[in-house]
């Protein structure tokens, strides 16, 4: 089978946790490798013109054309080189992509949002959710990695043909370690919508020693970026900047517990490798780490600062919850190792070439 993955407006290559990149890059690297045991997937994006070769059957190819058009030309003369099986499309950007392709080629188009703007609470966006809404109506199928997003979407659209595959994480490269210790961990971009300000905030109200190692740079924001760093000011709090996704592992043991204080989360990529790492998570009741972490790997709380400030002391006191706590997640984690979920992708892509 030979598909074509279309990201249009980042890198499966770019690194995590500085601008727009994040776990949707780290799904579609991880995700394709996998499936190069079966599939033979060429994944475009936008970049200065170059071909990358990842392994047997996997490329990654640079397309300089920032016009949506133009930048479906191209993947359209790759498709009629190559005659990809169907195309996969990541986040909004690149179902524009889609959208064209599907009006010029008729070729089965599966899309993952990774975001939705509708579901993110206030709409930034109209024209955003008027591009997702045409891609729920013309694409022949969305894999959605949560069933709580497909509930949503289903409620909302229900035309739409939705079906679930959680994301995997690499159980091998993310280990528990007896070494950890009580100091909290973030891991994602220093992002509004991730909530780090309200962390930073339970520690100082908490006068706590305790220390937090904030992993992941800056996204477009850099005011809010440098507020954070002034506000944390006689903390004990690190800011370590973006960090190699292959030096993560490390950050994950030497942590006690992992945060992730995020308004929003469609997944919750960090959640599972601090889980396949036994760490446990605490995070907001509401977002997909409510099926991500769920009761196995974490605490959830409903969104406030006394109840994050009441889970930190929990476990930070505890290490034997921390330890109990931990061992759940890494069990749920290994379910959702990269190997079983490439295996679900590759039948419903044979599924959807069968029509």
């Amino acid at each position: 089978m030979r598909i074509g993955v279309i990201s249009y407006h980042t890198s499966p290559l770019a690194k995590p946790g500085i601008g727009d990149a994040g776990g949707m890059n780290m799904t579609i690297y991880n995700l394709f490798k996998r499936l190069g045991r079966n599939c033979d997937s060429d994944i475009v994006t936008s970049g200065e013109r170059n071909y990358i070769k990842i392994q047997d059957n996997l490329r990654v190819i640079y397309i300089n054309e920032s016009r949506i058009k133009n930048f479906a030309d191209a993947v359209i003369a790759h498709h009629e080189k190559n005659r990809y099986d169907l195309i996969h499309t990541h986040y909004w950007l690149s179902g524009l992509v889609g959208l064209e392709i599907k009006k010029r080629v008729a070729i089965p188009w599966v899309h993952t949002f990774h975001t939705i703007e509708r579901f993110k609470g206030l709409i930034k966006d109209s024209g955003r959710v008027e591009v997702e809404e045409s891609i729920l109506h013309h694409s022949d199928l969305i894999i959605s990695p949560t069933q709580i997003e497909t509930k949503r979407i289903r409620e909302s659209y229900p035309k739409a043909r939705v079906g679930v595959i959680p994301h995997g994480v690499d159980v091998r490269r993310f280990q528990p370690s007896p070494n950890g210790h009580k100091a909290l961990l973030y891991v994602g971009r220093i992002d509004p919508l991730k909530g780090l300000d309200i962390l930073i905030e339970a520690i100082m109200e908490l006068k706590s020693e305790l220390r937090v190692d904030v992993v992941g740079g800056p996204s477009k924001d850099n005011n809010y970026h440098d507020s954070l760093k002034q506000m944390a000011k006689g903390q004990n709090i690190r800011f370590l900047g973006q960090v190699d996704h292959s030096q993560l592992p490390k950050y994950y043991r030497d942590a006690g517990v992992v945060v992730l204080p995020s308004h929003y989360e469609s997944f919750g990529l960090v959640g599972l490798e601090a889980m396949a790492s036994a760490r446990p998570v605490i995070g907001f009741e509401g977002t997909g780490l409510a099926e991500t972490v769920g009761r196995d790997g974490g605490l959830l709380i409903p969104k406030s600062l006394s109840g994050l400030k009441k889970a930190i002391s929990l476990f930070a006191n505890n290490q034997e919850l921390r330890h109990r706590v931990g061992e759940k997640g890494r069990r749920k984690a290994l379910r959702l190792n990269w190997d079983g979920v490439s295996r679900r992708y590759l039948k419903t892509y044979a599924e959807i070439t069968k029509g």
